[in-house]
Formats: structure tokens, C-alpha cells, sequence
């Protein structure tokens, strides 16, 4: 963050705090309001975890002894995002890399992935990224300043 000359780049650090509240304004937005699933075969879906997300593709990770129900190297791999217990939007993907890491603690799989742009739902999981990364932007802390009450 800082030049040569020892000067700070004000833009270079601001720009990391957005990246930062971005991050967690995505994962806060994952855990608790929309459940994510990836369809391993005909029959069965499993709950996975968003990591990082663009129009072009997104990082999910699974707990480490799940390794055996969810693939390391697929094409067009269907991803659920549910928005209430009966609606869904579906993204396909295809699996470009996977790693272990550590977060918390705990051993995961990570999984590095490419949105199939070709898929029906694109346009709708681009509107639904943009969503994401205005309100990361204009996203406050609720301080608890105010309370709930009735009319």
C-alpha cells in the first residue's frame, strides 16, 4: 500500500476495505438467507459453501469428509440457489480446480469454478451478482439504534 517513495496509496487501501466488505456481505448473505446446493446426481443435492463469486465464476468449498459426494473434475455441474424452501435459480458450472484449506479450524475442500455462460439462467445470475456488489456497496451495520415496535 505503499510506493517507493513511502507515500500511502489512500485508493489502494480503500479500495481493499471494499473488497473486504464485499467478501463478508457475500458470505453473510449466503449463510442466512439463501441455501446453496449442488446436485451430485439425479437424486441427491448437497449443501455447499460460497466463497467468492463473479459473473464469470465462483469458489465454493465443502467440509474435507465430504470429498467423496461431490466431484473434483465435472462439466456442467448443477448448482441451486434456493431463495425460499420450494423456488430456486440454477447455475451450471464447470469444476476447474480444487484445493484443501483450513478455515476456522476446520479442513475443507475448495473448488475453483467457471459459469457456463450458455446456460439459461446466465443473465439472471449476472443481474443476481451485480445485486450482490451494489449492496455491498450501500450496505450499513444495523447498530441496534432503533427499535422494533407496532404502529
Amino acid at each position: 500500500m505503499k510506493d517507493t517513495n513511502g507515500v500511502v496509496s489512500l485508493d489502494q487501501f480503500r479500495n481493499r476495505k471494499q473488497e473486504e466488505k464485499k467478501r463478508k456481505t457475500e458470505r453473510l448473505f449466503f449463510h442466512h438467507l439463501v441455501g446453496i446446493y449442488s446436485v451430485v446426481n439425479p437424486n441427491k443435492m448437497v449443501p455447499i459453501d460460497i466463497i467468492d463469486i463473479s459473473e464469470e465464476g465462483l469458489a465454493v468449498q465443502v467440509p474435507y469428509e465430504s470429498q467423496s459426494s461431490w466431484p473434483k473434475d465435472s462439466a456442467n455441474l448443477p448448482i441451486r440457489f434456493y431463495f425460499s424452501a420450494d423456488s430456486f435459480m440454477e447455475i451450471a458450472v464447470d469444476v476447474k480446480n480444487s484445493r484443501p484449506t483450513i478455515e476456522g479450524g476446520v479442513k475443507y475442500l475448495r473448488y475453483g469454478c467457471a459459469v457456463k455462460t450458455e446456460h439459461r439462467s446466465f443473465e439472471a445470475w449476472k443481474k443476481f451478482v451485480d445485486f450482490l456488489r451494489v449492496y455491498a456497496d450501500v450496505s450499513e451495520k444495523d447498530t441496534g439504534n432503533i427499535g422494533m415496535g407496532t404502529l
